[in-house]
């Protein structure tokens, strides 16, 4: 795997200094994210575990844009808008389910075949002659990566097997493809902005203060191991050192011996993340996927869920268990730092940060960030109204210095 250094990443000085003070707090930048980041950009919806049988359904969300995808009658995994062609309506109303043998839309009953072509039209003969063919639901650009199902609303560009090429290797060790669902998913929502959870996520400079127990269990072998392209890689060794806490030797000593993994990665916590906000955690145990995304302005959300192979031993049951609680423990103490630095970041003291070499996720996040929406590089904020327009100039300008 190709590393970036921190000399590449911090190339521009201004790096060093992180996203100025309103970058997080403007409602105006809140939009011209989620438009131009996150629906133009891929979106994982679930595992193919989530929906196993035709007519199995997960629905998703996203600024005024909202998918279904759907296994067909013929197994493969579909995705379309979730819009009924008549009226407008969802043509489901629940965030996942079974349909059946089509989808029914719940206002007039207008139904869609399960590979969104038109089934039927109630008392069609009050319409005028309608082509079905063009009257199906839309499709939207749907991918399945090692079970894992991604949709994209908008935009082009690279394939999720294309932007995840370096970690494909590593990644398949796992067969997530043939993972289940191991608990329940889970949902954090924050008052705060998106960005003050990524900058949070992004780095393990806050590990040795910040999450005793995981330092306990990992110690100085967390590294943050950013690539090209807004992929980023962190990793830390669980067997490496004495553990003073009890749950730590617990969780180590009680991991099965015979892996389906490798010897090298047996003992491994590996974090893999894409921009602008997906991750993907791997265990010797199990695995965790979550999104980190905007709501609206000063509103955001953490969505995960963990998937695991089955595996009825006493010893990885209870290795699972270890882990659901140190990473619950974690989680709870970053939403605890990710709520300080974000009211900190409401501070007329806020005038920017100073990262570090250990701070090269949050650096290069910002980089990926400042490529797609230059406007969030200037120092004060545009005037109001006028940030889009700003934004869109700065990108022609830079695609003309491009050129020259």
């Amino acid at each position: 795997m190709k590393f970036v250094s921190a000399q590449e990443i911090y190339r521009d000085p201004a790096s060093r200094k992180g996203l100025p003070a309103w970058t997080y707090n403007n409602d105006e930048l809140t939009q011209l994210e989620m438009e131009q980041l996150f629906l133009r950009h891929w979106r994982f919806v679930c595992h193919v575990s989530d929906i196993p049988n035709p007519g199995d359904y997960q629905c998703l969300e996203m600024a005024d844009e909202r998918a279904v995808v759907v296994r067909d009658q013929y197994e493969q995994v579909r995705a379309f808008h979730n819009v009924c062609r008549h009226r407008a309506s969802r043509v489901v109303g629940e965030d996942k389910g079974h349909c059946g043998k089509a989808f029914i839309c719940p206002f007039h009953g207008w139904s869609y075949n399960l590979d969104g072509t038109l089934k039927n039209i109630p008392k069609a003969d009050s319409f005028p002659p309608i082509d079905k063919q063009e009257f199906g639901l839309k499709p939207l650009d749907c991918e399945v990566w090692h079970g894992m199902i991604f949709i994209r609303f908008g935009g082009t560009g690279s394939s999720i097997a294309e932007l995840f090429a370096e970690a494909a290797e590593e990644i398949g060790l796992y067969r997530i493809e043939d993972m289940k669902p191991l608990d329940e998913p889970y949902q954090y929502k924050f008052n705060l902005d998106w960005k003050a959870v990524l900058d949070i996520d992004n780095e393990g400079y806050h590990v040795p203060i910040g999450h005793p127990e995981l330092f306990d269990l990992v110690g100085a072998s967390y590294t943050d191991q950013p690539l090209e392209g807004g992929l980023s890689r962190a990793c830390g060794v669980i067997n490496q050192r004495k553990h003073r806490l009890e749950r730590n030797r617990e969780y180590v000593a009680t991991l099965p011996e015979e892996s389906y993994l490798p010897e090298s990665h047996q003992q491994l916590w590996i974090y893999w993340g894409l921009f602008p906000g997906f991750v993907l955690t791997l265990f010797p145990d199990q695995i965790e996927i979550y999104q980190i995304y905007p709501t609206g302005n000063q509103q955001s959300v953490m969505a995960g869920v963990t998937y695991a192979l089955p595996d009825e031993r006493a010893e990885m049951q209870k290795a699972r268990e270890l882990n659901r609680d140190i990473n619950m423990d974690v989680g709870d103490e970053d939403i605890q730092l990710i709520e300080w630095a974000a009211a900190g970041m409401r501070s007329s003291a806020f005038d920017g940060v100073l990262l570090s070499d250990l701070e090269l996720g949050v650096a290069s996040f910002q980089n990926q960030l400042r490529e797609i929406l230059p406007v969030v590089s200037l120092d004060e904020k545009p005037a109001t109204g006028s940030l889009k327009q700003v934004n869109d100039s700065m990108l022609a300008k830079d695609k003309v210095a491009a050129v020259s």
